[in-house]
């Protein structure tokens, strides 16, 4: 069995520039998607400063007379991670534990504050020892503790410079530490003897620096000695120091990447996780330590091969001991193993920053047996354009998915993205209604498009309509005479594919096609209408559109055709689409 992941679960964020107060969950490889100036970046930056020694300046305050907090829960602190943290940094985490859990928060109270200042509290297990005080601000002591399992992230953004090379290189240069720390011990230790205050073989150079300069100040502050303190180096200071040169290969002009254009950077950037991913493979050292990798559009600059590329090092590095969490524009960052835990982030002017229910969460509060979460699950994240949409449109087949893009931009001028809409085909709509209720518990509006049989079979199942809908029983009646004059076979009441001539499809097709299924059909549609539910009132779209076929021929002769002249006016149902492509625009504004 795989130990428990050590990880930060959840982050509650207060007062940090849009985002009042929003609780953001995390899993390993965690990807907040929203539109540009939503708050993604400041979510980021909580984290970062959760687990780092900076103050905040007064643009970080979104009211500068409340502090700025970030509460973070961790899990996974196991009894092995203890152990190998050794006895006395275990001894500061424990009382503080529940299970394998620690919660502790960072409070800022005044913008600018000296980071010596900033307060670093743990929450205390309810144990009778503390009466009541729940929350304990810690020591220096925990405080290493913590580190040693969480140290400060890796953050790449536009502003954070040089620092996220640094990082980068340290993290890939940890093994050349562990390799060559002996040697680099007593080469450090040679420097510390000729450097260091007090020691009695200090460079002579030095020693004479002391003595002169003291000679001089003494007359000017006679109370005061100095002595010349020289850091002895480390191979993280000599990491700190170093940089990256680029050399173009045509001409072999070197630059610092510094002076590098932002998408030169970029790619570098993303090349150096790539590495890592590379050299990280199957360290497994997540079991002690888990460093947050926190990015801002990773996909920046990048041609859609590299963005893959870049997708596939990040979720690597998730299960080798970083945590990754990234801002994204790009549906192409996210597949369908990880739409079920993306954050769709949005802002107003009422909640500021906030997360719309995780499609995992929206599952599992509407849908109650497994079996079924996993289908509705596979369903739904196999279109992770959904997260990109502030309206999704599901459909039963997959001619309404190829051709109704098409065909909407040529009637209306407008495509599904300019209206944000996602269309999200199901593959059969079993699973329709509880698809919105998934989507309507994650606060995104949505509306189906359903063949004639829906209103039949699963709209009364569903309750969308009464199995005794007069307008059904109608229906039904003219299915009996259908089967009088035809080899159709009915089962209650409804046609069969089974040991019958004539298809299922071609049956509704039939009863749509009689004069007085017209009424009835109509009343039907408008009561799933107000509902959001659109049906096909003459079968299915293939009778609306004259399609003869469901096949990539068929459909691709009719997206060729759409962009004729004379278009419109040979469409079987000018009207009736004319009427959906309206339905799908009020959609998009919240209307009915």
């Amino acid at each position: 069995m795989q130990p428990q992941a050590l990880r930060l679960s959840r982050i509650t964020i207060s007062n940090l520039r849009s985002i009042q107060r929003e609780t953001f969950p995390l899993s390993d490889f965690t990807a907040l998607i929203g539109y540009n100036n939503a708050g993604k970046t400041n979510i980021l930056m909580g984290i970062r400063w959760l687990l780092a020694h900076f103050s905040l300046d007064i643009s970080y305050f979104d009211d500068p007379n409340h502090p700025v907090e970030a509460e973070g829960i961790f899990e996974g602190i196991t009894e092995q991670i203890l152990n190998r943290l050794g006895d006395e940094k275990a001894a500061e985490l424990m009382p503080f534990l529940t299970g394998t859990t620690l919660r502790v928060k960072k409070v800022q109270r005044i913008p600018g504050e000296l980071p010596g200042n900033i307060e670093f509290w743990a929450f205390s297990p309810s144990n009778g020892k503390r009466k009541g005080k729940d929350w304990v601000r810690v020591n220096d002591k925990f405080i290493a503790a913590f580190n040693r399992m969480f140290p400060e992230s890796i953050a790449i953004w536009d502003f954070e410079g040089n620092n996220a090379y640094t990082k980068l290189m340290h993290e890939i240069f940890k093994p050349l530490e562990r390799k060559f720390g002996g040697e680099l011990s007593q080469v450090i230790e040679q420097f510390t003897e000729l450097l260091a205050p007090g020691s009695d073989k200090r460079a002579d150079e030095i020693q004479a620096f002391d003595r002169e300069v003291n000679t001089a100040l003494r007359p000017l502050f006679p109370s005061v000695k100095v002595e010349l303190d020289i850091p002895v180096p480390t191979l993280e200071t000599f990491l700190k120091s170093a940089t990256i040169k680029v050399v173009d290969e045509d001409d072999g002009f070197e630059r610092d990447i510094s002076r590098m254009g932002a998408g030169s950077q970029r790619a570098i950037q993303m090349a150096l996780i790539r590495y890592l991913a590379e050299i990280k493979k199957h360290h497994n050292n997540h079991y002690l330590s888990r460093t947050l990798l926190l990015i801002d559009s990773p996909e920046l600059f990048l041609h859609p091969q590299a963005v893959e590329l870049v997708r596939v090092a990040l979720k690597n590095l998730s299960n080798e001991g970083y945590q990754i969490i990234f801002a994204t524009h790009s549906a192409q960052m996210v597949t369908s193993e990880d739409v079920s835990t993306s954050l769709l982030i949005r802002k107003n002017r009422e909640r500021g920053t906030f997360m719309r229910k995780r499609m995992e969460d929206a599952v599992r509060q509407v849908v109650k047996d497994a079996p079924s979460q996993l289908q509705m699950l596979f369903s739904l994240s196999n279109s992770n354009e959904l997260l990109f949409a502030d309206y999704v449109l599901l459909t039963e087949g997959k001619t309404e998915w190829r051709v109704l893009p098409a065909l909407f931009e040529r009637i209306t001028g407008q495509s599904f993205a300019l209206i944000k809409c996602a269309l999200v085909r199901q593959g059969g709509v079993s699973n329709t209604r509880k698809s919105m209720q998934v989507l309507s518990a994650m606060d995104i509006p949505v509306r189906a498009i359903v063949d004639l049989d829906y209103a039949f079979t699963t709209a009364t199942r569903d309750g969308f309509l009464s199995a005794n809908d007069p307008d059904i029983t109608e229906c039904r009646n003219l299915f009996r005479e259908l089967a009088c004059h035809n080899h159709l076979r009915l089962v209650n009441g409804l046609p069969v594919n089974k040991h019958s001539n004539i298809s299922a499809s071609t049956a509704y097709a039939m009863m749509a096609a009689m004069p007085e299924a017209e009424r009835p059909i109509r009343n039907i549609h408008e009561k799933l209408c107000e509902q959001g539910i659109w049906v096909w009132t003459k079968g299915a779209i293939e009778e609306h559109l004259g399609l003869n076929g469901k096949n990539e021929m068929v459909w691709r002769n009719f997206i060729e055709n759409s962009r004729s002249k004379n278009f419109l006016q040979m469409l079987p149902d000018f009207d009736g689409i004319t009427a959906l492509c309206q339905w799908i625009i009020n959609g998009s504004r919240g209307q009915f």
